[in-house]
């Protein structure tokens, strides 16, 4: 009965009633979603600027190295991560992950996983990585404005058992 109403549309003038009010209310359903994933997207944006990038990245313990093809990841974390994870106890508040991302032995960027308290009340709740913030840094150290971290979060919140890090039973492992 709707797909003979929709063809004979244009003929009967209360099937094309009918036709509009659903194109109309698909049309605001579709806005409505585009707006609260940009208003979601702004958040997460907003609130990873606050992950500055460290005097010096490379400090503390470096305590993995991962290899995939042609990309290599460097990791480091404060001994104080580190004693966390070994305790079995969640990463302190000021804990920062600095990732150093070589492609083809060249530094392509880092990118700082970042653990305040309230942090995570910044992003929208569909976005939490408990209170862990991201950014993304050029080799030099300059923000990359066109990432806004919510990839990261939507990837490391299948690790909220670990303290949403992937590498947690590295940092458990590690030895000076």
């Amino acid at each position: 009965m709707k797909e003979a109403c929709a063809m004979q549309a244009l003929f009967k003038p209360h099937c094309s009633f009918r036709l509009g009010a659903v194109v109309i209310a698909t049309v605001l359903s579709v806005s409505t979603v585009q707006a609260e994933t940009s208003a979601s997207e702004n958040a997460s944006a907003a609130a990873n600027t606050q992950v500055q990038f460290p005097a010096n990245p490379t400090a503390g313990a470096h305590y993995a190295t991962v290899t995939r093809g042609s990309t290599r990841e460097e990791l480091y974390t404060s001994h104080e991560a580190i004693a966390a994870a070994r305790a079995g106890e969640p990463l302190p508040n000021g804990t920062t992950i600095v990732l150093e991302d070589f492609r083809d032995d060249t530094l392509f960027r880092y990118v700082i996983m970042e653990k305040q308290a309230g942090f995570g009340e910044q992003v929208p709740e569909h976005q939490r990585t408990g209170d862990w913030l991201f950014r993304e840094f050029a080799p030099d150290g300059t923000p990359n404005a066109s990432v806004d971290g919510s990839r990261c979060m939507s990837c490391h919140q299948s690790q909220s058992a670990n303290d949403f890090v992937f590498t947690l039973d590295r940092m458990k492992a590690y030895s000076d």
